[in-house]
């Protein structure tokens, strides 16, 4: 269905205008897949390193004469209604911009994340929510907002938490249940500790490919130290009606067939306390150094359940590997594309008027602030992939109850005590910026959680 539309706008002259904002390794990817396809356009970009938004636009074939520099709306606008390739510094331009119909905010900044999607929304622009870190801190209030002005706010396809989302909705469209549903990891012992200047050499990176492909070293520090896979465990939950069983999750090592028989109740010989939760997949030995020899490594999964004899049958039969006294089964990929088909989501939201997922106007589940090591009082901590914290996964009622800090709103805060390493930091602990757009947004969205 959605190639049929994608040559009807394309046969009718009439691309679905994208605009992307953020062009590091993911905003590049998706400008050079979207320029392989019919029917849609990259018609501008913002990214506050013009050079960037530059090459992402040249690495995928567009001529550098063609690509225009807009410094006004209206010459945004007339860019765009010409169909030329256009470049701002600022976002907040492409949110106001009408001949663009659907916004990637690709940032990876709660802050700046949460202005651009709340502005392109209320704006009556469909929003592709790459940047899991606003998500997972005000994503329920923007799905609000989206919902008020009638348009799309969604996760994207290709990331791990909405190529995971759609197992979740296949497997409930046939009647089975989620016990527990997540990604692979890639965590060993010394990874909590890591920091920006080791996460190249941890990654294997060069100086070119790091140039190349526009890496920011401490968004990818946060995918070894551990915070990414529990920012996009929040976001599932919170798209999927999950939580973690645990703070932090089990987070066990395992081999594939090993995933439905840890991921089933303590009862039936596994770890869990309850079905209908996230959970990460160690593909790391026990041991902290050596790689098991049949993980999932960075794919995705579901543990389904279903006391049907027959459906047991078939799924065992066609090659499930069977845990939960033979009901639970694991249904997996062992990868994730990450731009490749990330604009399906963007085709799903304008042509078809839906979501890949999108987080409840009530969230189930939060990513917390923990000391990554001992803290004194008066430091500034630094957010999600630096030195000073991490995030985890918690039960949003515990978050609550105890007041935790959700990482979001953890960057520039000043802490009023110290901590210990893996102390996790409350609201209380913290001098927080009171200007701060996303702070002011979240404090909105928690008074109407506590009013619902």
């Amino acid at each position: 269905m959605i190639s049929e539309l994608l040559a009807q706008r394309e046969a009718e002259s009439n691309p679905v205008r994208v605009g992307i904002i953020g062009t590091g390794k993911f905003g590049a990817g998706l400008v050079a897949q979207i320029s392989q396809m019919k029917g849609m356009v990259t018609a501008a970009i913002a990214d506050i390193n013009a050079r960037n938004a530059r090459y992402a636009y040249t690495s995928s074939g567009v001529d550098s004469h063609e690509i225009r520099t807009a410094e006004t709306g209206d010459e945004l606008e007339d860019a765009v209604g010409a169909g030329k390739p256009v470049i701002v510094e600022d976002g907040m331009a492409l949110t106001d911009c009408e001949s663009i119909d659907v916004i990637v905010e690709a940032t990876g900044l709660p802050e700046v994340g949460a202005r651009h999607a709340f502005r392109a929304l209320s704006n009556g622009k469909h929003v592709v929510m790459v940047n899991v870190e606003a998500d997972v801190t005000v994503g329920p209030f923007l799905r609000r907002t989206a919902d008020a002005a009638g348009v799309v706010y969604t996760m994207v396809d290709g990331d791990q938490p909405a190529v995971t989302w759609n197992i979740i909705e296949w497997a409930r469209s046939l009647g089975l249940e989620i016990v527990a549903a997540g990604r692979g990891t890639i965590y060993y012992a010394d990874d909590f500790e890591g920091t920006p200047e080791t996460a190249a050499t941890r990654f294997g990176f060069t100086e070119e490919h790091i140039e190349r492909r526009t890496i920011n070293l401490k968004m990818f520090n946060s995918f070894r130290d551990g915070t990414k896979a529990q920012v996009e465990m929040t976001a599932l939950a919170n798209a999927a009606g999950l939580e973690p069983d645990v703070r932090g999750m089990h987070e066990p090592s395992v081999n594939l067939e090993d995933i439905p028989v840890r991921f089933s109740l303590r009862d039936e010989g596994g770890l869990l306390s309850r079905h209908g939760v996230v959970e990460l997949a160690n593909s790391v030995d026990e041991d902290g150094v050596s790689m098991l020899p049949n993980p999932l490594k960075m794919g995705v999964f579901a543990v389904v359940r279903s006391d049907h004899p027959f459906t047991r049958e078939d799924l065992a039969y066609n090659g499930c590997h069977v845990g939960g006294d033979g009901k639970n089964f694991l249904l997996y990929r062992p990868y994730h594309l990450v731009a490749v088909p990330a604009p399906l989501s963007i085709a799903r939201a304008v042509l078809l008027n839906t979501s890949n997922g999108s987080c409840a106007p009530t969230a189930t589940a939060e990513c917390i602030t923990v000391a990554k090591r001992a803290l004194r009082a008066g430091e500034k901590l630094d957010g999600g992939g630096g030195y000073t914290v991490v995030g985890q996964c918690e039960k949003a009622s515990v978050a609550r109850q105890q007041g935790l800090l959700p990482l979001g709103l953890a960057d520039g805060a000043v802490l009023k005590r110290g901590f210990a390493r893996g102390e996790a930091i409350g609201y209380e602990d913290v001098s927080l910026n009171e200007g701060s757009f996303v702070l002011k947004m979240r404090r909105l969205q928690d008074a109407l959680t506590e009013q619902a």
